[in-house]
């Protein structure tokens, strides 16, 4: 008798497409071995906020403007730097409802995390979103790619202790000092996060501010320490 599994004969009924150039390839998968490898990995970039190229003077571990103003958080991974073909899976999850590609962004996250030897976290806490933007939308995409990241990480998700009290314009249109003050007291978090090691997980990360403001929150309301967790970096 022929033994064939489930996978073999899934992927014979069912075959996929690149999500990048369709490319016919094997159900389950995702985006095809010569497009991964185009993919924009970050390399070269400060260890504290993950700025691309950022170059430090001799001595010096982190880039200039995290020496002028250290952050609060200790630490940010970034999988990729915000550069196509990745800027476009992220505008399509946040803004047109392709909420599959959660899935995807955030298998590529937790990869990309599996492959360094930080000690883990204690819980995963998603960016939040003000209930506007929630309603205007559907749902909040960090959260849907945190989601996946904590499966794979196997690290609990607490989504429900961390709000987002005052609505903001979008950072993208702002100026970087428009941005520093658009969020400024924008975050409120419970006491759920007291004597915890936290890892924020977001979508993009551009100017930091919004980081910096949800971190400095958690710290004030007794978080151990905070990293941050970031499909892409700006």
């Amino acid at each position: 008798m022929v033994n064939i599994s489930l996978q073999k004969i899934q992927r014979w009924m069912w075959p996929g497409n690149c999500l990048l150039c369709a490319a016919r390839m094997p159900a389950g998968g995702d985006i095809c071995a010569a497009c991964e490898q185009s993919l924009p990995r970050l390399s070269a970039a400060c260890p504290r906020c993950a700025a691309p190229g950022a170059v430090t003077e001799a001595g010096n571990t982190t880039c200039g403007e995290c020496q002028k103003l250290e952050p609060a958080y200790l630490f940010t991974r970034a999988a990729f730097r915000y550069a196509p073909p990745v800027d476009k899976l992220i505008q399509n999850l946040k803004y047109h409802g392709r909420l599959d590609l959660s899935r995807v962004l955030g298998a590529c996250l937790a990869e990309h995390l599996q492959s360094l030897n930080d000690p883990p976290p204690d819980v995963i806490v998603p960016v939040p979103l003000h209930t506007t933007r929630l309603r205007e939308r559907g749902y909040n995409q960090s959260l849907e790619i945190a989601r996946f990241v904590a499966k794979r990480m196997r690290r609990p998700l607490n989504a429900r202790d961390a709000w987002r009290v005052r609505p903001t314009a979008p950072q993208t249109k702002l100026t970087r000092d428009q941005r520093r003050k658009n969020v400024r007291g924008a975050f409120r978090t419970g006491a759920a996060f007291a004597g915890q090691r936290i890892a924020v997980v977001d979508d993009v990360m551009t100017s930091g501010y919004t980081a910096e403001a949800f971190a400095r929150s958690l710290l004030q309301n007794g978080a151990r320490d905070v990293r941050l967790w970031v499909v892409a970096r700006a």
